[in-house]
């Protein structure tokens, strides 16, 4: 097991929990551990497991507690606007743009957008012609990552780049231009992002 491995406590009905190990950064599928009908025994197997695993801990451990909504996601909402976005145009881009996109819904941890238009912003890293890029959505969380790499101010908030979200869109999920990255984060992103290859 690696560092980036953490325990999920996910809450299934109200009052009841389970347990499960999960390992983002590699193929490992997640191990069932049990249910719980108390928050406070689902942690303490959890502590029990990590306690019985060589972990290395460079990178720490994170627990995570997650609410049914998140099963719930409305993808008929996002499926209108997809059919509405495949209809655009094409957007003119260029490397280092921070944009607006419509990410959408996304199967379980991919990243998502949000609100009514299901939007996160995006650096675009690398273009592949007028209607394919490589873009690296953006954070707000201060969660320190490996895969996070710091890019200060964005639109007003401090933002984060999310290496291990990286993906190709096609351009007509482009909605916004906020501007551009600084010069210098923007080599250390790419930087980043090769040493991922």
């Amino acid at each position: 097991m690696s560092a980036n491995n953490y325990i999920k406590i996910k809450e299934i009905s109200p009052d009841k929990f389970r347990v499960a190990e999960k390992d983002f950064e590699s193929d490992m599928d997640i191990s069932h551990l049990g249910d719980f009908d108390l928050l406070k025994s689902a942690i303490e197997k959890a502590e029990g497991y990590i306690s019985d695993i060589e972990y290395e801990v460079e990178y720490g451990i994170r627990f995570a507690l997650f609410d049914t909504k998140v099963d719930s996601k409305d993808f008929d909402t996002w499926n209108v606007k997809k059919k509405h976005t495949e209809l655009e145009e094409s957007r003119l881009y260029t490397t280092r743009e921070i944009w607006w996109c419509r990410l959408g819904l996304n199967i379980g941890f991919e990243q998502d957008g949000s609100g009514e238009e299901f939007l996160r912003p995006c650096v675009i890293v690398r273009g592949f012609g007028p209607r394919v890029c490589m873009v690296i959505p953006l954070t707000t969380s201060g969660s320190k990552h490996p895969l996070r790499v710091p890019l200060g101010e964005v639109d007003g908030k401090t933002a984060t780049a999310l290496l291990s979200q990286i993906r190709s869109i096609d351009t007509r999920r482009l909605v916004e231009k906020i501007g551009f990255l600084d010069k210098e984060k923007f080599e250390e992103l790419r930087k980043n992002a090769r040493s991922l290859f």
